[in-house]
């Protein structure tokens, strides 16, 4: 046998194949190929209700708040957002003290915008009460 009647042999041999498996390879249905959608991990921040917040983000589409809202989420936000919201009116009022007595009447010269925490009971402790907590904290933990 020559080497080219060889070749041609081997030639012929795999066009077989592969017209074989070609053809069973298009005659077999094929799945549609399904997308794997990656969501962004999730960075804990040691803050529950921030980690609950980025948490629900991240699990909703535009399409969800848009049905929530009826709008998109920039104009709401753009228009909801009020920077004088969080900046101090006038002279910042701070109590000298963590006497209930002061801070009472530091809440009684504060001005007054929306519900009266003045009138909730435990707003006069409110200072003492956190003053308190620092200060076991401090304790327990050695500092």
């Amino acid at each position: 046998m020559k080497a080219s009647q060889f070749k041609e042999l081997i030639k012929e041999a795999v066009r077989e194949v592969l017209t074989e498996e070609l053809t069973q390879i298009v005659a077999q249905p094929q799945a549609p190929v399904q997308e794997q959608v990656t969501k962004p991990s999730l960075q804990s921040t040691g803050n529950p209700v921030l980690d609950a917040l980025n948490e629900t983000r991240l699990g909703m589409t535009r399409e969800d708040y848009q049905n929530l809202t009826g709008g998109t989420i920039g104009a709401s936000m753009a228009q909801s957002f009020n920077r004088n919201s969080f900046m101090p009116q006038g002279r910042a009022i701070k109590p000298v003290s963590d006497d209930p007595q002061a801070v009472a009447q530091a809440v009684a010269a504060a001005p007054k915008q929306g519900l009266d925490l003045s009138q909730l009971g435990f707003v006069n402790k409110a200072a003492a009460i956190v003053n308190t907590s620092i200060k076991k904290d401090k304790e327990r933990l050695g500092g």
